[in-house]
Formats: structure tokens, C-alpha cells, sequence
């Protein structure tokens, strides 16, 4: 079962992922960390773990009030780290409220289990350093932070950004053999056979 959260004033979506047993994880809670607790007390569940599509502000803003709460191994790309901790690349320092992440991060492995489902890790950068998709064939849900949205793509002008690497990365969309609910950092839901087959940035 999965449970979209929009939070912040980049409307970041935080997902809920969440089987019968009450056990859960959250994909880039990005603010409004009462919220997410709020929720996850509404319906009873446990947190076993919090993953993280990329570094950015907008998708890390809540962790540090989460871990203080419930101390759940904290999850995403070791390339990340760097702009976890930087707040110019991380975007803080751009919004005139710089900050880094207090909380201990631990490298994702390509493959992973939590909560009883299965978590398979993709690195596709260009957007920024360990930007990435998470998919969970439980659900046949992508989570596709900012490297993909329904019609368009994450940006690449930021720091630690590459135009020629996210076309690398779309190149590796384009090839993936299976479809799945495409559900993105931001906007609306989609799937991944549709924004290969519509998307201007997959078509080219």
C-alpha cells in the first residue's frame, strides 16, 4: 500500500509504503515532519526505514525530526552524501535557510529488503550526484525522485547537475524491460511504458 504525502513549499511528494503487518518506510520526506507522523500514527505503523531518492533540500527536509523520533536506518546512494552535507549543493543555501543533515546515512545496496519488500536501487544521475530511482516490484511501484516526471524530467542546472549525464541516464530509462506505476518527487503519477512511449525527453 502506498500513501502520497505533498509537503513543503516545493510540494515535495513523501511516499508511505506500507504492508498488513503495520511495518512501513518513507520515500524523501522533505518537510513537514508532523505531517508524516501524524499519519503514520493514524494508521499504526511502524517505521523500519527512510530512503532517500537524492540529497536535495526538498526531498531530506524532514529526516533529522524523524530520527530523533524513531531512529530508523537512514538510506540512499553514497554519492549522495557529499551534497547531503554541503548546503550549496544541497540547495539550502539557495533559499536563504542553509542546513545539513545531523542524522547518520548508510549507503544503499542495489538490492535491499525492509518491511518485507523488496527494494531495488537504480542510479541514474544527471539531475545530481546519487540521484536515482527506487523501485519495489511488491507493488510495481517506481519511485522516481527528480530523474523522471509525467512528461518531463528533472532539471541539470543545479550544482553537482550534468546536461550529457542525464542523457546517459534517459538512455538507460528508455531500456527498461518492464512497466510499473511511475510515482515522481513532484506533480502527478504516471507509468514508465507511458513516459517512455510520450515523454518528449524519452522520445528524441
Amino acid at each position: 500500500m502506498i500513501k502520497k504525502l505533498i509537503l513543503g513549499t516545493m510540494q515535495t511528494n513523501c511516499y508511505v509504503v506500507y504492508n498488513e503487518q503495520h511495518e512501513c518506510f518513507l520515500i524523501d520526506p522533505g518537510a513537514q515532519g508532523q505531517k508524516i507522523v501524524r499519519f503514520l500514527e493514524e494508521k499504526e505503523l511502524k517505521l523500519k526505514a527512510i530512503l532517500l531518492t537524492h540529497g536535495h533540500f526538498d526531498h531530506i527536509g524532514a529526516v533529522d525530526y524523524l530520527y530523533d523520533r524513531f531512529h530508523c536506518p537512514i538510506y540512499t546512494q553514497k554519492e549522495s552524501f557529499e551534497i547531503i552535507q554541503q548546503p550549496q549543493m544541497n540547495l539550502s543555501a539557495m533559499m536563504g535557510e542553509p542546513f545539513v543533515l545531523k542524522s547518520p546515512i548508510m549507503a544503499s545496496q542495489p538490492t535491499m529488503q525492509i518491511a518485507g519488500m523488496t527494494i531495488q536501487w537504480l542510479l541514474l544521475e544527471g539531475h545530481c550526484y546519487g540521484s536515482s530511482m527506487i523501485y519495489v516490484p511488491q507493488e510495481n511501484a517506481l519511485f522516481s525522485g527528480d530523474v523522471l516526471f509525467a512528461g518531463s524530467i528533472g532539471r541539470y542546472d543545479f550544482p553537482t547537475s550534468s546536461h550529457l549525464t542525464t542523457k546517459e541516464s534517459l538512455k538507460k530509462i528508455k531500456t527498461l524491460q518492464f512497466d510499473a506505476r511511475l510515482l515522481p518527487g513532484h506533480g502527478v503519477e504516471s507509468s514508465l511504458k507511458y513516459e517512455q512511449m510520450h515523454n518528449p525527453f524519452l522520445r528524441s
